[in-house]
């Protein structure tokens, strides 16, 4: 497994102590550097003979708090990776926190080793996804600048369209192809059919004199059947006497690789990267859509699932972490072949997981619920020449109109969770809806 250089920048010397000790357990060799401010941390950057992998940064430090400290930090270094290290379990400070320029944060209590480590796996390479979609504009700029890209000609009076040698091949067309398109409306016909109305309207803003160019990002279809993405540029050069225009000339770019990118910086903000399923974020967005919809309709019901895996700290210590990993992504496939198309699976941390059923009463949650216990409960995971056999504990509650927030009900399921875990395991627990657990105080 690959060192990693880590720069800690926390000035609690007990918070410190317990970020080092779960880098030292978490199956990897660490160089750990600790400082306590935003000055020591330049002054240690200064005398490193390379930039670090990761920073983990604390927000309220001695001469810095609160989401200002992300932005001094990347002043600061620039080209690192901002792991934050954060007391607010609080959703939107968080996305604040990533939109101040962090890659990823960590809630302090309870941190585990092995979310530690994913963590700064995770906030570096979305820092190299960041790093080539910049770079990639960086040279989509400069290109567009040099004029050295796909160039068309459009004549408004007679709808022809002249394009260059580089622009046809972009979407397949050879030189000499005699069937590439050889007018606007022919370009038109090409347009992916949901992005049509917005690139008309875009030159039509453009020739009116409403938008001072015509600019837009949209999907043209190759000549083998696929879609290309393509950035367009370009403006009016020609009018007649009355002032209508004439002639545009502009550019074209092929921005798949981009975009390709943009779908991965995307994926990597939702999705959990050991299972691909929601993120703790993700799934909490989710929950909240849902919730309105149960506050708006006094006939719609949703129910939420709690659930964690049995004894997994023994599973780890016994086969190790990369067992432990294999049985999570079992875990995740196995439940997600038990789920409606329709029904949201999220994985909220280490072994902790959450399922939302839209449009789903408590007896049909019950029967999800069962359904995905048994088939943990029949699962088996080959690892260290054994089948592992696991079990899942579950924790049911149905979203309240009467909960002030979208997380009550999940606060509901997680106490149910913990009954199932009290009782014996390997069982399912249903939660009092708020309405039933007043009338029986009443």
């Amino acid at each position: 497994m690959q060192t990693l250089s880590v720069v800690l920048v926390e000035d609690e010397p007990g918070d410190a102590g317990l970020i080092r000790y779960g880098l030292k357990f978490s199956g990897g060799e660490h160089d750990v550097d600790w400082v306590t401010s935003l000055e020591a941390l330049g002054t240690q950057l200064q005398a490193m003979t390379a930039a670090p992998d990761v920073i983990l940064l604390d927000l309220n430090l001695l001469d810095s708090s609160g989401l200002d400290t992300i932005s001094r930090c990347k002043a600061i270094a620039t080209e690192t990776p901002i792991v934050v290290l954060t007391g607010h379990d609080d959703m939107d400070f968080s996305l604040k926190a990533l939109e101040a320029g962090a890659q990823d944060y960590l809630i302090k209590k309870g941190v585990e080793a092995d979310a530690l480590l994913r963590a700064m796996r995770y906030a570096m390479e979305r820092h190299q996804l960041e790093q080539r979609l910049k770079e990639s504009e960086e040279r989509m700029t400069a290109a567009i600048e040099g004029g050295g890209l796909g160039i068309w000609e459009w004549n408004l009076k007679t709808d022809a369209c002249y394009t260059n040698e580089r622009l046809r091949k972009n979407v397949g067309f050879d030189a000499e192809d005699e069937t590439a398109p050889q007018t606007l409306s022919a370009w038109m016909a090409r347009t992916h059919p949901d992005d049509t109305d917005a690139v008309d309207e875009a030159l039509k803003r453009h020739v009116k004199g409403e938008e001072k160019r015509y600019e837009i990002e949209y999907r043209l279809k190759h000549k083998q059947g696929h879609w290309v993405w393509v950035f367009e540029s370009g403006h009016v050069v020609d009018r007649d006497s009355n002032g209508h225009p004439e002639r545009m000339v502009g550019i074209l770019q092929d921005i798949s690789s981009r975009k390709e990118m943009e779908e991965q910086l995307r994926t990597l903000a939702m999705r959990d990267p050991l299972t691909g399923l929601f993120n703790r974020r993700s799934f909490m967005e989710t929950m909240d859509s849902e919730y309105g919809r149960v506050k708006r309709h006094d006939d719609y019901h949703a129910s939420i699932l709690m659930l964690d895996i049995d004894h997994f700290k023994q599973v780890n210590d016994t086969y190790g972490h990369a067992a432990g990993d294999e049985i999570l992504k079992h875990f995740a496939r196995t439940i997600s072949h038990t789920l409606r198309e329709n029904d949201v699976f999220g994985r909220l941390g280490g072994e902790e997981f959450a399922i939302l059923l839209p449009d789903t009463e408590r007896e049909g949650s019950a029967y999800v619920a069962e359904k995905v216990r048994a088939a943990i409960a029949a699962m088996r995971v080959q690892a260290e020449g054994k089948a592992i056999r696991i079990t899942t504990s579950v924790g049911m509650a149905t979203l309240s109109a009467n909960d002030k927030r979208p997380d009550g009900a999940l606060a509901r399921a997680d106490a149910a969770l913990y009954h199932a875990k009290q009782n014996g395991r390997n069982r399912v627990e249903q939660a009092e809806s708020p309405t039933d657990a007043s009338t029986a105080h009443a």
